[in-house]
């Protein structure tokens, strides 16, 4: 069986291009989803499921599609297709504009992008991180493995340490926000985000642990979703928390430290993260209200992840920068009032995306 999920296209700040999603899809048999949420209740909507063998589907704008079975095929994709994985023998489908493209398995083909360019893709930032650059990038090199991209389609090679690292701390945004609303009383809420780094991002990122040699991320972080099942108070739960913390700390301390000691590394990283995050509040938002609070979430979480990692590195930047920053970040936080959405959105896309240019002009001169 194959899941179908939504394609998380993400769009630059201000005057920034369109940029591509850095989510892998759900990694494991659980069936895939779409949450929203009103300010009191969670509705999950299950996806269809495609048929082994089977066409993967056709999307509309934004459309989404993971492994086409084998012999199957990829389905094609509306503006922005996604695709994934399209399995042994089969073909990688074509997407549309800004088409992405993941391995396009044994002899399969990788896929055709459609209308774009090289600046959709979303780590074209960590572009001088590959290995066609002199870089520390690894497998995949320049176009990446089992991926053929058109004008606009790209495949992503985790093995750059920039792609790699962000994947990382975007696993720390979801998790972030999903202690906020167990911690607020919304267990229910929190669930999918516990689940989030391990379905959205490790199945992509697992070849590039392996090649490190970083062990330990999928179990810490299965015993926490199966912890976290469970309910009960916080304190209870606060220790698989933070040892799931700690194993994905120690695979973004794998980087190279010269890298992660870089003001423009870590500036990069923020970006990523930023731009990531007004995609999913676009997702949330649409006519002044709610449509799907999971991307608001998920939005807080990047940008609350993104803050740490200034914190954290504050000693690379000048101190009047660092301020600046500081306050273009909490600035932009006023679109979250919390993790628990408000009745109403506080800003429109429009709105955030002008809160974020200030940020993004700062951290972009580096």
């Amino acid at each position: 069986m194959t899941n179908s999920t939504r394609t998380k296209l993400w769009v630059g700040v201000g005057a920034s291009v369109l940029l591509g999603t850095s989510a892998a899809g759900w990694a494991e048999a659980e069936p895939a989803a779409d949450y929203t949420q009103g300010p009191d209740s969670l509705l999950l909507a299950q996806a269809d499921h495609g048929g082994e063998g089977g066409e993967g589907g056709e999307g509309g704008e934004v459309g989404h599609h993971h492994e086409g079975g084998e012999g199957g095929e990829g389905g094609e994709g509306g503006e922005a297709g996604h695709h994934h994985e399209v399995g042994e023998g089969g073909e990688g489908g074509e997407g549309g504009e800004g088409g992405h493209h993941h391995e396009g398995g044994e002899g399969g083909e990788g896929g055709e992008g459609g209308e774009g360019s090289a600046s959709t893709d979303p780590y074209a930032v960590f572009d001088y991180l590959n290995v066609s650059a002199g870089g520390e990038g690894g497998e995949g090199g320049e176009g990446g493995e089992g991926g053929e991209g058109g004008e606009g389609g790209y495949a992503i090679d985790v093995s750059n340490p920039g792609v790699y690292y962000t994947n990382l701390a975007m696993m720390k945004g979801h998790l972030a926000v999903a202690r906020e609303l167990y911690q607020a009383g919304e267990q229910t809420a929190a669930q999918p985000h516990f689940g989030h780094p391990i379905h959205e991002h490790y199945e992509m990122l697992e070849p590039a642990l392996e090649a490190r040699g970083v062990k330990g991320i999928e179990s810490n972080l299965k015993a926490l979703v199966e912890t976290m099942r469970g309910g009960g108070k916080w304190e209870s739960k606060a220790d698989a928390y933070t040892t799931a913390l700690e194993a994905i700390d120690d695979a973004m301390h794998d980087v190279e430290g010269e890298l992660r000691d870089d003001v423009a590394f870590q500036s990069r990283a923020q970006l990523a993260l930023l731009r990531q995050a007004l995609h999913e509040y676009e997702e949330a938002v649409d006519d002044g209200r709610f449509v799907n609070v999971v991307e608001y979430q998920d939005s807080r979480g990047f940008v609350l992840t993104a803050r740490s990692l200034l914190e954290k590195q504050a000693g690379l930047y000048e101190e009047a920068t660092y301020d600046e920053l500081l306050a273009a970040y909490e600035s932009t936080l006023e679109a979250w009032p919390s993790a628990v959405a408000p009745e109403t959105p506080v800003m429109t896309p429009g709105e955030l995306s002008a809160r974020l240019f200030k940020l993004e002009a700062t951290l972009s001169r580096y």
